[in-house]
């Protein structure tokens, strides 16, 4: 069993937190700079001080010189609703395929400008939702279902870590923050499940701490302890040119027909336990919910960028409740 990490390192994230909610930073985490959009839309997301007034604007900025085809002038300053705990998201149309993405700052009467490079692609991919047909054979998937009866391993997989951070809260903690904090709280009460019902289910984390891990240790690591449920927990974030205040809610991803089944009961049972919405369930094709020779969930806990749920999905008392909704359903 993979060892776990000193209990001093998930502490690190309670603490970032009560400095960025009492701080007087503006954060702004989306866009990056030289971040690539789709269809010339694009949306920001962060926090800043509740009490202040918040604008975003795109294009050029009259001082880089009069307006042209490549240099277009600036839109019209945009109201950006900033909600009670001072985190914000907007949705805004980009003029032309390289803009500079302005978001300004009023506080106090005093003017803060913080800015982004953003080039617009439109031949970059988007995700519409579509499922994906199988292309898995009848044989293929009985084969796969008798690996899983009975249970006998699980592995629990934070997403991302190390150098891959996932997406951001509004106040700019990485997402593999919440995964780790979740995957721990799940793997310790499972063991205690084990434990007091003299079962012979064997339980691992395929990371205990901020380390880098690719899609392939991931895998081989399951395939090394002949896993039979393999269970990913991510938050979730959107494609560049969604709005982030329409999307919220859980979602549970499968590759194979045969966990289907087992994604519904995941998503129902964790959308009941936590009082969250139910964004889905979908079929994709991803690396770790591929492999046949386990059955592989993903979970989406929520938006981590929409500005109330990033705040309730990380929450102790509600990731305590996310586990529970899991624990419940298998």
């Amino acid at each position: 069993m993979l060892k776990m990490a000193d209990r001093k390192h998930f502490a690190k994230p309670d603490k970032r937190r009560m400095s960025e909610e009492g701080g007087k930073k503006m954060i702004w985490v989306y866009p990056p700079n030289n971040w690539v959009s789709n269809y010339n839309e694009t949306f920001v997301y962060g926090w800043c001080e509740p009490k202040a007034k918040l604008f975003v604007e795109a294009g050029f900025p009259p001082e880089v010189g009069p307006p042209s085809a490549e240099k277009p002038a600036c839109t019209k300053p945009i109201p950006v609703r900033i909600f009670p705990n001072g985190n914000f998201a907007q949705s805004i149309k980009l003029p032309d395929k390289k803009n500079i993405v302005s978001l300004i700052q009023i506080l106090n009467g005093k003017k803060k400008v913080v800015s982004r490079n953003v080039i617009a692609d439109t031949n970059v991919g988007i995700y519409h939702g579509k499922s994906l047909k199988s292309k898995k054979t009848k044989k293929e998937i009985v084969g796969a279902e008798q690996h899983v009866c009975p249970l006998r391993v699980i592995i629990i997989d934070p997403g991302h870590g190390g150098k891959e951070h996932g997406t951001h809260s509004p106040k700019g903690i990485p997402e593999k923050v919440f995964n780790l904090e979740i995957a721990k709280l799940l793997f310790n009460k499972l063991r205690r499940r084990v434990a007091s019902n003299a079962s012979t289910v064997q339980i691992y984390l395929t990371r205990t701490n901020d380390k880098d891990i690719s899609l392939k240790q991931r895998i081989d690591f399951a395939k090394k302890k002949k896993c039979n449920l393999f269970i990913s927990i991510h938050h979730n974030a959107l494609p560049d040119n969604e709005n982030p205040l329409k999307h919220r809610g859980v979602g549970v991803y499968y590759t194979h027909d045969f966990v289907k089944p087992l994604a519904k009961n995941f998503l129902d049972s964790i959308s009941r336990e936590a009082k969250m919405k139910k964004y889905g369930i979908f079929k994709r094709d991803f690396a770790v919910t591929r492999p046949d020779f386990y059955t592989g969930i993903l979970i989406e806990c929520g938006f981590l960028i929409h500005p109330e749920e990033g705040e309730y999905v990380i929450k102790k008392a509600i990731q305590e409740k996310i586990v529970r909704g899991i624990i419940k359903s298998l």
